[in-house]
């Protein structure tokens, strides 16, 4: 049947309307974005080799990823493109274990973290009493064991320190510290004062105190030092924000905390100052009340996990010490000790009933668990303690991680996969230049499976990396990153790397760093990847980590850091 000629008008005019709302809907049925990266190499971090080229971001959320041809559809007149200039770009970093505000304030206090010697230790403390005369109490983090030829400072070494004001100056892991004969009067500490409990007050020979202190022990001295304002607190916070937008972290999941933590951060949150993602840790030792359990369950319901800015559903033990101390937990005698010597073991730091009780407790109440677990021990106690509680209280997929895990006996290795606990581990105790004290504690036989991560990746363990800032020599993620790919010094000691059977992969440390930690805190689906319907928390190096010379990385610096959608960081 032939159609009249309108009617072949008609139907042209239809089918150039369905054309033109074809390309419509294709074309401009989204809103243009906010911000587009565009011309760069972006990982994904879907899988090990998963790129595009750009990125479009509305408001706080990716909305496509793709070829820069095609991130062009999401381009509008107030879209702000930045091209990337053929930069690696990822998802941001998620510190996993870190003491945020305690390593804020430290940047007020003596920086030693930097230090590469005892007489740069001194002579940072000098130059902090001379630009801070009205201090009062001399306090500082950073020193190393490896400064000290016993392992510990004492009167004689740290004698150029003994002024009339109280210096009180922590290790860099924090689980040590040294205080000068000014604080220990103060703490009215002499020959006849006796430590029972967690840790050590230091004694010569002779029976005097050398001014060193470990764990529970350095509360004597730490308790004197006066208390930081609520301002003050929020100040250093605003201070450390600055820092890990410099260093690309959009993420931290605190290793210890209070509510007051909470508290700061809910104000710089209200008050729109917020550059980080905060998940808080309550601390937990054997004298928690039930009262306070409560209360924590109850931060934890009425907080959620809606909140893209702030979560407070962990808690965080600790089982045992460290090595450089022999206050580790281990399962055969330390290498530099007698066996029959008190410390030969090193130390639970609770009774394990009691710990195995709160964890029960703690689980069944739907908290994510942390224990401080570093002598092989204190990883295998931790791992029974996970395995009863999961048993009797019949639950699953709680995602309970185990931080350190320093060294560990091969027999559990498989046990993390087993239990679905999680390996959170810090790349950089792991420096070669910081193992000295810690390997001769160790000794030959254990040290194949010291910091172990290619080992746990093997055994298809989750493996989530961090700082543990202020307890590391540096909180870069990036100097992480190049121990894990290394397990060498910046200036390449030592040659062929230390235990190098346990380097990774690149892929496997950006992982480890990013979408790990998200997955650790229930968040995978929403940040840790650059993929539509994420959270634009995104950042781009100075160099390509996946092609540059892998003893280069040490020298990336982070140029640009995206958070919610917004630069907050740009490398001057």
């Amino acid at each position: 049947m032939r159609l009249p000629s309108y009617h072949k008008s008609l139907l042209f005019i239809c089918l150039i309307a369905i054309s033109l709302c074809l390309y419509n809907c294709t074309n401009e049925s989204h809103a243009p974005a906010s911000l587009v990266l565009t011309n760069g190499r972006i990982w994904t971090g879907i899988d090990s080799a998963d790129f595009v080229e750009a990125v479009a971001i509305q408001d706080s959320v990716i909305v496509a990823t793709g070829t820069s041809e095609e991130i062009k559809a999401w381009i509008g007149d107030r879209t702000e493109v930045i091209d990337l200039q053929g930069k690696l770009t990822t998802a941001g970093f998620n510190d996993a274990h870190i003491h945020f505000l305690g390593g804020s304030l430290g940047l007020t206090e003596v920086e030693m973290s930097s230090t590469k010697s005892l007489p740069e230790v001194i002579s940072s403390v000098k130059d902090f009493i001379a630009n801070n005369p009205t201090k009062e109490w001399i306090t500082g983090r950073g020193w190393q064991y490896t400064f000290f030829e016993s392992g510990l400072p004492d009167h004689t070494t740290m004698n150029e320190l003994q002024i009339e004001k109280p210096v009180f100056i922590k290790a860099y892991d924090g689980h040590s510290a040294w205080a000068n004969r000014k604080a220990l009067q103060l703490a009215g500490i002499d020959r006849k004062t006796l430590f029972t409990g967690f840790g050590e007050l230091v004694k010569d020979k002779n029976g005097e105190p050398t001014g060193a202190l470990k764990e529970d022990a350095m509360q004597l001295v730490g308790k004197l030092v006066p208390a930081i304002t609520y301002q003050e607190q929020l100040d250093a916070l605003r201070k450390g924000m600055k820092l890990a937008a410099s260093l690309g972290i959009t993420s931290i999941q605190n290793a210890n905390g209070t509510e007051l933590e909470i508290n700061l951060f809910k104000d710089l949150i209200k008050n729109r100052e917020a550059t980080v993602r905060y998940a808080a840790a309550f601390s937990v030792d054997e004298n928690i009340t039930n009262k306070k359990i409560e209360r924590y369950t109850f931060l934890k319901d009425s907080i959620g996990k809606e909140n893209d800015f702030l979560r407070a559903d962990a808690i965080k033990f600790m089982i045992d010490g460290v090595i450089e101390g022999h206050t580790g937990a281990m399962i055969e005698p330390y290498s530099d000790v007698s066996a029959t010597a008190p410390e030969a073991h090193g130390q639970l730091s609770m009774p394990l009933p009691r710990y195995r009780e709160l964890v029960k407790v703690l689980d069944a109440k739907g908290f994510r668990i942390y224990t401080h677990a570093i002598g092989d021990l204190g990883v295998r106690e931790s791992l029974n303690a996970y395995e009863q509680a999961a048993q009797e209280n019949k639950t699953t997929n709680r995602r309970h991680r185990i931080e350190h895990i320093e060294t560990i006996s091969p027999d559990d290795l498989p046990r993390f996969h087993q239990l679905g606990v999680m390996a959170s581990m810090e790349p950089i105790h792991a420096d070669p230049g910081t193992v000295t004290v810690w390997e001769n504690a160790i000794g030959k036989k254990r040290l194949p499976y010291s910091f172990a991560w290619n080992a746990i990746l093997q055994n298809k363990a989750q493996l989530v990396y961090s700082s543990d800032w202020p307890a590391a020599i540096s909180i870069n993620p990036i100097r992480g990153i190049h121990v894990a790919i290394n397990r060498r010094t910046p200036s390449g000691f030592p040659e062929g790397g230390w235990v190098s059977e346990q380097r990774i992969k690149i892929h496997q440390a950006l992982k480890a760093y990013t979408w790990a930690g998200a997955y650790s805190s229930f968040e995978e689906d929403k940040k840790g990847l650059v993929k539509p319907g994420y959270l634009a928390d995104v950042i781009v190096f100075s160099q390509d980590l996946f092609t540059i010379d892998p003893m280069k990385i040490h020298e990336t610096t982070i140029s640009m850091t995206v958070f919610n959608g917004k630069v907050i960081y740009t490398k001057k």
